[in-house]
């Protein structure tokens, strides 16, 4: 049972991750980038593809804006479907705000600082892991 569940949770994962680095939460429902599911998906690649994981996390964090802000929702693609959208949200008119990608100006829980620890923890190449992590944070 539960080589099956690992299995089914590895091929939701592999089709929900998108042609530009991140994962989408649910086709359909929702089409964009989230901050708190982007970590905990990170954590489930992190079991199986590492390199997932980090490109996961690092195209969440390259939608941080210069204040370092980390918004809730990042909008990689156009996507006219989705309500409220990045027109409605217009972060493009905050001065600090992300010039790389539009998003909410609105946050989640901060999960990120745990995630990466996680990471760290799950990587069988810790010194990789800990470049990343160092590379991610110091931005």
């Amino acid at each position: 049972m539960k080589k099956e569940l690992y299995k089914k949770a590895i091929a939701i994962l592999d089709a929900n991750f998108q042609e530009g680095g991140f994962t989408i939460p649910s086709a359909g429902l929702y089409p964009f980038q989230w901050k708190w599911d982007s970590g905990f998906i990170a954590i489930g690649f992190a079991h199986y593809d590492v390199e997932k994981a980090k490109t996961e996390m690092r195209t969440l964090l390259d939608a941080q804006w210069e204040n370092g802000f980390i918004p809730h929702i990042v909008f990689h693609t156009e996507n006219d479907s989705y309500f409220p959208g990045a027109d409605f949200h217009q972060s493009e008119l905050h001065p600090l705000s992300s010039k790389k990608y539009r998003s909410t100006g609105m946050t989640q829980p901060p999960v990120s600082g745990f995630v990466l620890q996680e990471m760290y923890g799950i990587a069988e190449d810790k010194d990789d892991m800990l470049h990343f992590i160092k590379e991610e944070i110091d931005k």
